[in-house]
């Protein structure tokens, strides 16, 4: 810990903790735009601002296709 002085280490104990008292309670935890945002990095918040409108609405149609379709063949079996 002391070579990572830069680290906020109560706040990674603090995660920790809720991630575990969410997973003893059975249920997820949710987290907000801005924590997803900052664990895929800068590189995805860089890409993700150079993405044509039309074509991510493309393929957000075809994700949720695919998504619908899964969640269809998984109710039958």
């Amino acid at each position: 810990m002391k070579e990572h002085d830069s680290v906020g280490w109560s706040e990674v104990v603090r995660e920790a903790i809720l991630d575990y008292i969410y997973h003893l309670e059975g249920r997820k935890r949710e987290i907000t735009t801005e924590e997803l945002l900052e664990e895929l990095g800068v590189d995805f918040v860089e890409d993700l601002a150079n993405i044509d409108m039309e074509e991510a609405v493309k393929l957000y149609k075809e994700m949720r296709e695919k998504e619908w379709t899964r969640f269809y063949i998984i109710q039958a079996e």
